[in-house]
């Protein structure tokens, strides 16, 4: 769900593999309008040094693709910090690096222990945490809980609503946790990842259901799985049927894109819980999807066994 290689997204090529609801490269377009909605417009961008940090592994430079196309159409520099895993809980270094290069704005891929770390050392070199943003795997109440209020201003990208007040979420209170059948404490019920969680559970239980209407079976294979995946379409009005309102933006998929390119928005820490900071905000898709169309292709061309697609298709728009 919204992780791995961004090119897995095209069907064509990858017709088993599934990461919506958006890809790192949705992500970090998102993630430059927003940018260029503070800004006054991604054009004030040019000249100025962009930072940044991320793991140092196939997740933190899954997006730097896109990172530079944007700095070569926009015109600003791009400093970047790697982050090992040995060094997720010892960014000194890279931090003093950000206070020397004084950018504009730090984007940071991260996750784990490395977030609030960072956090931490943005506000220890005196970078602006209101100009610090991560990806959506950056932005759980433990990344930025630890930095108390050094971490004030943070912001990080979300797909689902973080709260209770959903019936659904109360369900589960009601029929599981109350119960003493969740392995979740009570108190974690709402936050961000708990709901992150429940929001995975839709786009499996959905694609099951779809499976069994497509089938006629109540017990699916594996194959009558991907054919769920792929005819997944959930609507404003099924969220709601869900008890899930508002819970996250409609979804679909098809055969030939397997993740859709849906929408996020910006939260913010306010030292103590995760506000809404924006709008639901679209991505690039003009930009994103060729450039994901051509590694696509660059990526199976290098394997000559890479099979063609035989898997049959439901949903071919």
């Amino acid at each position: 769900m919204g992780y791995g290689l961004s090119a897995s997204a095209v069907g064509g090529e990858f017709p088993w593999i599934f990461n919506p609801p958006a890809t790192y490269w949705d992500a970090m377009s998102i993630v430059f309008k927003y940018i260029g909605g503070r800004e006054g417009g991604l054009d004030k961008l040019k000249g100025k040094t962009i930072g940044y940090i991320f793991l140092d592994g196939g997740f933190g430079r899954e997006p730097i693709p896109m990172l530079e196309q944007f700095a070569k159409d926009y015109g600003f520099d791009v400093k970047m910090y790697p982050v090992t895993v040995q060094d997720m809980q010892n960014q000194s270094a890279h931090w003093l690096g950000v206070r020397r290069d004084r950018p504009a704005w730090m984007i940071m891929w991260s996750f784990g222990a490395m977030t609030p770390t960072a956090i931490k050392e943005a506000a220890r070199v005196g970078f602006p945490r209101d100009h610090l943003i991560g990806p959506y795997y950056a932005g759980g109440e433990d990344d930025a809980r630890p930095a108390g209020s050094d971490g004030k201003g943070y912001l990080s990208l979300n797909f689902n609503a973080v709260g209770r007040d959903y019936s659904a979420v109360n369900e589960i209170i009601r029929y599981v946790v109350d119960k003493g059948l969740s392995g979740a404490a009570r108190e974690r019920i709402g936050e961000n990842l708990y709901n992150r969680g429940v929001y995975n559970s839709v786009l499996i239980a959905e694609a099951i259901r779809n499976a069994q209407r497509l089938t006629g079976k109540k017990v699916i294979s594996a194959s009558d799985m991907r054919r769920g995946l792929e005819t997944l379409d959930i609507t404003v009005a099924r969220w709601k049927e869900l008890g899930l309102e508002g819970f996250g933006a409609p979804l679909k998929v098809t055969c030939s894109d397997h993740n859709g390119h849906h929408i996020a928005y910006v939260q913010q820490w306010d030292g103590t819980r995760w506000v809404r900071a924006s709008d639901w905000i679209e991505p690039m898709r003009d930009r994103v999807l060729p450039l994901l169309d051509a590694a696509a292709k660059a990526y199976v061309s290098k394997d000559p066994t890479w099979p063609k697609r035989t898997e049959v298709c439901d949903n071919p728009s």
